[in-house]
This record gives structure tokens, sequence and C-alpha cells, in this order.
């Protein structure tokens, strides 16, 4: 009976992914190291025709999302349409497509190493709660990782995702040409890069149209409908001074916190304009319906799988961070003016 790479693996001392590695010819083991991989395969009779084989086969592209706190990624509208994306995009390129949930947890590395031995072709990571430090799980795989809705600075890696900076810039500025007031800020107290970027925009905002960059009022809110009105309504229960405009970092921030100010009379764009982010179907439900930024979730689906396949055909080709442009969708949550 021919051996497996696990069992080899096992043989060598070597962790599965090393010795998968070297029998791909991937980087990621030195040249000593691969060749005892490969003296061994060939000593104790792996089936090479398998390596060719699994070039040669379509394969799956596997759609992993990381969830660590899980009060951002979850099954939200954000989450269905960026799989849309991505499954379009695997069926043009004649992949098959599986999702599955990684959670940080004892069991990570496990359910890791069984993607590694599955027919996984390639990943692509929904890391938007991910931090740099969380890439070392994925940094020796055998197959191309494509990160999305995440940046990784300082990470040399593939990612695709919206410009946050942008948007918040252009939800800002909006909000000011407006209201002609001093903006707050809505901001998420989950302190992920998405939000973190925003709040650069927010403030690049302010600066531009030479505002102080001090004087914006901030409510730190949970970035979930349900936390942002129970925060928002205590706040304003207990008399904390507001603004008349407000960013959110997320359109379910801004959601719950509309929903607290009518709870308390206030009225909407009148007394408070508000402006989100993402532009989930929700927004046109609520009453008044929201001005946000609407960001393109199913193309940045479609060019992860797109940045996947020519990682796949160009294994050494540079590393790339694609950023995808936002548009400000007006509507009345901001009077019109």
């Amino acid at each position: 009976m021919k051996i497996t790479a696990k069992e080899l693996a096992a043989k060598l001392n070597l962790s599965p992914a090393a010795v998968s590695i070297a029998l791909n010819g991937r980087h990621g083991v030195s040249t000593e190291t691969r060749k005892r991989v490969l003296d061994a395969a060939e000593k104790y009779g792996y089936d090479f025709t398998r390596i060719s084989e699994k070039k040669r086969a379509s394969g799956t592209v596997y759609f992993c999302i990381y969830k660590k706190h899980g009060a951002v990624v979850g099954d939200t509208p954000f989450f269905s349409q960026v799989s849309e994306g991505i499954a379009s995009g695997c069926k043009k390129a004649e992949f098959r497509m599986k999702v599955t949930y990684l959670y940080e947890d004892s069991e990570l590395e496990r359910e890791i190493e069984e993607i590694q031995f599955s027919d996984c072709v390639g990943m692509i990571l929904l890391g938007t709660e991910m931090t740099p430090e969380d890439y070392t799980h994925f940094s020796h795989l055998p197959f191309p990782v494509i990160f999305l809705d995440t940046s990784m600075e300082g990470v040399a890696c593939d990612c695709v995702l919206m410009d946050n900076v942008l948007g918040a810039f252009q939800a800002v500025s909006h909000l000011i040409k407006r209201t002609r007031c001093q903006p707050g800020y809505l901001h998420s107290f989950y302190p992920i890069s998405n939000f973190n970027e925003r709040q650069d925009g927010f403030y690049k905002a302010l600066r531009t149209h030479g505002l102080s960059t001090s004087s914006s009022i901030v409510h730190r809110l949970p970035p979930s409908m349900d936390g942002a009105y129970s925060d928002m309504l205590e706040l304003l229960k207990a008399g904390t001074p507001t603004a008349s405009a407000y960013f959110a970092d997320n359109d379910w921030i801004a959601l719950g916190a509309m929903k607290a100010f009518k709870k308390m009379g206030y009225r909407i764009p009148d007394d408070v304009a508000v402006v989100g982010f993402d532009d989930i179907p929700f927004c046109t439900v609520i009453e008044p319906s929201l001005t946000t930024i609407r960001v393109p979730k199913q193309s940045m689906g479609e060019a992860a799988v797109s940045r996947l396949m020519t990682r796949l055909e160009q294994p050494g080709a540079p590393m790339e961070k694609i950023r995808l442009g936002t548009e400000l969708v007006r509507r009345r949550s901001v009077a019109a003016k």
C-alpha cells in the first residue's frame, strides 16, 4: 500500500504543511527539507501521480469565514452578496466552491489541516475580524490564500477590499455640505481594520473642510443594530451632548442610533442627520431611508476569485492589494438642499 502525505509527515517528524509544500514544489521550506521529503517519498512509494492529477483537476475553492468575537462577521447581507460574487466567479472558472467557518479556538489548526488535505486548490478568506497576528495560521499553506475585506497591514499577501477611507470621506463631506455643521461620529468599539480606516476618512474630511478634528462628538457603540440602539438610548436618557449630524461606521450602528433618536423624540433629518456605510437592504426599509455608502460586495467576491486564478497561473507574481471604489447613495436621513 502506497504511503500518504500525512503518513510521510509522521515518519519524517515534520508538519503536514511542510511535507505538502515540499511535494508540491512550493516556497516555504528549505532546500534540505525539500530533498529529504522527496527522497523519503521515493523510498516509501508515495504516489506522485496524485500531485499531477490534482494540478490538472478543477478542484474546490474554499470560501472561509474567520470568526473571532463574532460581532461583525455572520450571516449578514454583506456575507451573502460577497458569497454570490465568489460563486459566480468560481462557476465561470469551472471551480467548485465550498463555504466553511473557521473559529479562533483549539480546533483551528485541525480544521485548516483538513482543508489542506482535501481537494482545495485555493482559499478565499473573509478576514474582517482578523489581525496580522492571525495570519500565521495560513502563511505556509500549499495553495494560494486571498484575503477578503481586510488589509493585513505589514503582511505580504493578496487582499481584496473596499476603499474605506474614500467612502468615509465621501459620506462625511456630504454631511458637512448639507448640514453646514460639525458632524459627530458613531464609532464601533470593536477595533477592526475597516473601522480604523473609516475613522481615517472621517477625520480627513474634517480637515479638508477646515473643521477641528477635536471638536466632533464621538459615541462608541456596538456594531449591531440592537446593541447600538440600547447604548445610544442610554446616552440620550443620561443627557449626553449630541451633534446635529452623524457618520456611522456601518449601517447597523446608524439604524440602531436612528431608532434611539426617534424613541427620544428627535426628528430625522430635521433634528439630526445620519449617514451609514455598506448599503444593506434595511436602509430602504427604515423610515426615513438611510443615506449610506454603497460597497460593491458582489464585485469584491468576483475580484477575489479572479486574483486567485492569477495566483494559480502565476505563483511567483507580486502580491497585490486590490481596493474597490465606493458610491454615496443619497436618501432621506440627510436633508436634500
